[in-house]
């Protein structure tokens, strides 16, 4: 079996017979680990090979675009089948159809493999908010995973399947991508029909793909963009002109956050700060020797509208997605405690949840005016560039640290969480759409050493190192990557300048790709 499962690899295979659908549905199933938190259910192989046998019927002349191609799916978006749980067992329930982007790619020849693990109800960019245990991260199963298409980005950077859809409110699309090692598109807010998608927040949630490479990505999101309709109102009707603006090659600008929002601190130490700034500044070198050229911009309005997605009234949309399963079982609208203390719900999603609770409709109503302020002073700084670039995280932390934070401290903080959307936050609010592609690759540098380092280590710092050194692996190997946005409708423009980046960086896709062989932890 090829480690590269990219569509173009799979349909040369096919083309020349060297391998069939089955032969590919049988290595993933030899592969799979059923219990290890990346799947929550798994199509039953059975059914896998009879939807092998119903395309390999299909004469090749008229084989459809991604036929035989293996995907998964994330828990919050509808597949006839499956029950959607959006990690909640409590919310569950048995849809009567596929979501119609999921339809365009069955109809488009594609094998549906599985549900996917995922931050429960879409809230995080952790991975760790669910019942169904954390998906490992494919370097190194320490580090999170990424949230919340936590599942969809470890199947794809495992090698498990082509590509996996996600959804992105805040981000959710794409740091699973940067922090497995593989690319998260998330196209124009209602490019995708989400009609069939559990609602974080309605008017913000995209559709999108994880895949091994820009090309496959942007193919995906084009055959399920086909699948909207104009009596669809989850859907957006593209310009005219929209599949027409392509990068041909030529100069272009971006710019990039000031230095005071690229704050890389973390339990990692200072060493890792420093390496991260190395890696971007690699990126920046990169996308200048493909023509472009940096500007200097103002980052701060970006910053402040990430911050307003969990800081203010905004918050109430993610509560009125599932209010009916919210209030289902009270007489009258929950307290904020109520809802905080919600057994249902995994304890840091009530205590964000529970925040909606405190504002008014007049609240709303004042946030959207400061919104369209900011929105203005970023279409400013937007004037002067095509294109932003920032690094899709700016740190990676373990699956401990978060639950030190989430889950074992007296009073629940998501600040770990809160600084990984960052550079995502902001995307969707502003109608822009965004990238995320591998750039490099860092061995974890060993923290402390000397009498004088270990005392002035910080009390996260210590905590990482002693964490690294219990296993055989102190200084693991763990992939970087940059996200790139534009406005909206610039998707297809984009994609071509984060394709000819992805292939200048000489990385491929996971573990494999990035030419990292497995890496041996104490327990795992």
């Amino acid at each position: 079996m090829p480690q590269d499962l990219s569509i173009s690899r799979l349909r040369s295979a096919y083309t020349d017979n060297s391998l069939k659908p089955i032969d590919v549905i049988t290595d993933f199933y030899s592969r799979l680990h059923p219990q290890d938190g990346t799947f929550v259910a798994v199509t039953p192989l059975e059914t896998a090979k009879s939807r092998c046998r119903e395309l390999e019927g299909i004469p090749s002349a008229d084989r459809p675009p991604l036929w035989g191609v293996p995907f998964a799916v994330k828990d919050n978006i509808d597949v006839e089948g499956f029950p959607t749980t959006a990690a909640c067992q409590a919310f569950s329930y048995q849809p009567q159809d596929s979501a119609p982007a999921v339809q365009a790619l069955l109809n488009a020849g594609a094998i549906m493999v599985g549900k996917t693990n995922m931050d429960q109800f879409a809230a995080g960019l952790v991975g760790t908010r669910t019942p169904f245990g954390t998906a490992p991260n494919c370097f190194d199963p320490r580090f999170i995973p990424g949230g919340s298409s936590s599942g969809s980005g470890v199947a794809v950077g495992s090698g498990l399947v082509s590509f996996a859809l996600g959804t992105d409110t805040a981000g959710s699309g794409r740091i699973p991508a940067g922090l497995n090692g593989c690319v998260g598109l998330k196209g124009t807010v209602g490019r995708v029909s989400t009609t069939g998608v559990v609602p974080a927040c309605a008017s913000l949630d995209c559709l999108t793909c994880f895949a091994t490479c820009v090309r496959d990505a942007a193919t995906v999101v084009q055959i399920m963009q086909e699948a909207g309709n104009l009596e669809d109102p989850n859907w957006r009707v593209p310009p005219p002109n929209f599949m027409e603006q392509q990068y041909m090659g030529g100069g272009f600008t971006f710019g990039v956050p000031n230095a005071e929002h690229l704050d890389f601190s973390g339990p990692g130490g200072p060493a890792l700060a420093t390496k991260y700034h190395e890696l971007f500044k690699e990126a920046i070198k990169r996308l200048e020797k493909q023509g472009g050229r940096l500007v200097e911009i103002d980052f701060t309005p970006f910053a402040t509208v990430a911050k307003l997605l969990y800081e203010s009234a905004f918050i109430a949309e993610r509560y009125s997605g599932i209010r009916n399963f919210l209030e289902k079982t009270q007489a009258q609208k929950p307290t904020e405690e109520e809802v905080a203390q919600d057994p249902r719900l995994e304890r840091v999603i009530g205590a964000i949840l529970s925040g909606a609770v405190k504002f008014s409709a007049t609240d709303v109503y004042d946030g959207n005016v400061k919104l369209k302020s900011l929105k203005a002073k970023a279409r400013v700084e937007m004037s002067k560039v095509d294109m932003l670039l920032v690094p899709t995280a700016l740190h990676h932390y373990t699956v401990q640290e978060i639950a030190e934070e989430e889950r074992h401290s007296d009073k629940v903080t998501w600040a770990r969480n809160a600084k990984l959307g960052r550079f995502t936050n902001f995307v969707n609010l502003l109608d822009m759409c965004a990238v995320a592609v591998p750039s490099g690759l860092y061995q974890h540098p060993p923290i402390g050493g000397g009498l004088l380092g270990d005392l002035t280590l910080s009390d996260e710092v210590t905590k990482r190192r002693a964490l690294l050194e219990e296993g055989e692996n102190s200084q693991p190997t763990l992939p970087f990557g940059v996200t790139m946005i534009t406005n909206a409708w610039r998707d297809n423009w984009v994609c071509e300048i984060a394709s000819r980046f992805h292939r200048d960086s000489g990385l491929g896709c996971g573990p494999a790709g990035h030419a990292v062989q497995h890496q041996p932890k104490k327990g795992c």
